[in-house]
């Protein structure tokens, strides 16, 4: 491979790009010469980022932020965190791409990137590079969960398979099963941190209905275990009313399988609170698996805004899984899914002609937003289901991008969406959690491009099995599955165009399935034409892909029997790797 020709500092303009969702904000970077050609600097041995907060309306002091890759992994001891990182103006960032986690929800942020470059004293690793070329700051980043069109968004942190919980963990000599039992106790800082904003959120909302008299609460649940919601819920009294399904409502009792109400317990606490609980027990005819929230005007009867995603009000599914929740607030959407809970709560513990015809007719549109509904009528054997196949058209007419995260999906459209991507010039990036048989060939088989080992477009979440360099080990996938939870991405979302003036977004508590279209409750929305509303989503997909393609790839290389990369390199031919792989240039040319 012929190295690309070095450009001077003085020859090279550093562009930035940033776009953020409520929690986390996305920087891209470029490195453009005259030509406007992204180029490799002479003497660049990485970057420096930096970060300035907004109060009262001034700048505050300049921070940089730390990177927990080095040079040299010699002297880095996995007991001592303090060893673990160092500002990135000692270790710098050798990558293009970064998720700023450091900025928190209504923070006002900007950000500036410089290369950096040895001096004549400089001891690698040690003391501190020299600026050799800088951008100039971005503009201010308000972060937030506004996404326009009376539309909010909300992001847990459920990323168990990482270094922050792995250090807890060690710190603390916890298991995985007290992990588990810990984000079950209310003032737990793990369980507060894992929650991030979804759990805020929720919370917030729950609570303006407490303080509001003429506010009710009209929900369809399907996992409800978590002892500070159900409180809330609790508190609300009378004025809340729940669709209450039995949840997975199997286990497997003498070899057999025996059908039972997973919610028992708590749909009693309920009712004995004055909660008002409509049972919905489903059985073997399929899964009441909706998570939707209305609030009601209840002077006049009419849906002031509706709340859904993937997220169950569990400890596991606000903790340990990675979820979100949209927030609906144009009054007329929130009106079709309180319309829905209607027939919910008619049809008891039935698949209804009434509810099936109501929701056979589908989507139901408001604007730009359009609300699907299951379970509609069967589909014949062989056949594609009437909201799968949208969806597949969906994403048959991708023009330029698809980004996903998914927990358990069916054939399709996760098979269609591998399909896209052999595309020349599409731009994809998704991870699934679990994938299932009928997708399995496809998987791992996507190859732009032969320069890096690993470049896979879709990846099954693992985790850092043992001690390696500058990380400690986490939870696996199998210590996962075993003893915390079955989803490790629950997260159901797709996002198609992105950064186009027409972006979709997919979102809901529907799986991408057929058995989710044909056997269960369930609802997804689509959006279309939200710049904002992709933007957030596009983050949150974008900064679960690289966290798990980091840990797939170490896992690949691990039973390849190969070394995987695990420090800086003191060469600025590492940009060589990046400027001269297609599918990097691809990622750069679509967020900045």
């Amino acid at each position: 491979m012929a190295t690309l020709s070095l450009k001077k500092p003085a020859d090279i303009h550093i562009k930035v790009t940033a776009c953020n969702n409520c929690d986390d904000v996305q920087l891209t970077w470029r490195t453009l010469d005259n030509m406007n050609t992204d180029s490799p600097v002479e003497g660049c041995l990485g970057f420096m980022i930096e970060r300035q907060r907004k109060t009262k309306n001034k700048w505050g002091k300049t921070e940089i932020l730390r990177n927990r890759v080095g040079f040299d992994s010699a002297n880095v001891d996995p007991e001592k965190p303090e060893s673990l990182s160092q500002p990135s103006s000692i270790w710098p960032f050798q990558r293009y791409s970064w998720t700023e986690h450091g900025a928190n929800n209504n923070d006002s942020v900007r950000y500036r990137v410089s290369c950096l470059g040895k001096k004549a004293n400089t001891v690698l690793g040690e003391t501190k590079l020299q600026v050799i070329a800088k951008s100039s700051w971005t503009a201010q980043i308000d972060v937030n969960a506004a996404a326009g069109d009376d539309i909010e968004v909300y992001f847990n942190r459920g990323a168990v398979m990482s270094q922050y919980v792995a250090r807890i963990a060690r710190e603390k000599k916890w298991t995985a099963n007290d992990i588990s039992n810990n984000v079950r106790l209310i003032q737990e800082p793990l369980r507060i941190f894992l929650s991030g904003e979804l759990r805020i959120a929720l919370l917030k909302l729950l609570n303006t209905v407490i303080q509001d008299p003429f506010l009710d609460i009209h929900a369809a649940l399907f996992e409800l275990s978590d002892t500070e919601l159900i409180d809330k819920l609790k508190q609300i009294g009378p004025r809340a009313h729940i669709v209450l399904s039995d949840g997975a409502n199997t286990k497997t009792i003498d070899g057999h399988t025996a059908f039972v109400d997973e919610n028992e317990d708590v749909r009693a606490d309920l009712k004995l609170a004055g909660v008002n609980v409509s049972d919905r027990l489903l059985a073997k005819e399929g899964l009441g698996h909706n998570k939707i929230l209305i609030t009601v005007d209840n002077r006049t009867d009419k849906a002031v805004s509706a709340w859904t995603g993937s997220t169950n009000w569990s400890p596991t599914g606000l903790c340990t899984q990675l979820n979100n929740g949209i927030l609906l607030k144009d009054a007329a959407v929130a009106g079709l899914y309180y319309d829905y809970w209607k027939k919910l709560k008619q049809a008891g513990s039935a698949f209804t002609s009434d509810l099936v015809t109501f929701n056979g007719n589908t989507p139901k549109t408001i604007g730009n937003v359009s609300a699907w509904f299951t379970r509609t009528e069967k589909a014949a054997k062989k056949t594609t289901p009437v909201d799968i196949k949208y969806l597949q058209n969906l994403v048959n007419n991708a023009k330029e991008s698809i980004l996903y995260v998914m927990f358990q999906p069916g054939g399709e459209p996760l098979t269609s969406i591998v399909k896209k991507a052999a595309q020349d010039g599409m731009y994809i990036r998704g991870v699934v959690s679990t994938v299932i048989a009928s997708n399995r060939e496809n998987f791992r088989l996507l190859d732009e491009t032969k320069d890096m080992p690993y470049t896979t477009n879709l990846v099954q979440p693992e985790g850092i099995g043992n001690d390696f360099s500058f990380w400690v080990g986490e939870v696996t996938r199998n210590i996962f599955l075993s003893k915390i939870g079955f989803a490790i991405t629950h997260a159901k979302m797709i996002v198609i165009d992105a950064f186009t003036d027409n972006p979709i977004v997919v979102t809901g508590s529907h799986n991408f399935s057929s058995s989710a279209s044909q056997a269960n409750d369930e609802n997804f929305v689509v959006i279309t034409g939200n710049k904002a509303l992709a933007k957030h989503y596009a983050v949150a997909c974008i900064s679960t892909y690289a966290h798990y393609r980091w840990r797939a790839y170490l896992h690949d290389m691990e039973a390849a029997g190969k070394k995987p990369w695990s420090q800086l390199n003191s060469d600025p031919a590492w940009q060589n790797s990046y400027l001269q792989n297609t599918r990097t240039l691809r990622e750069l040319s679509e967020w900045c």
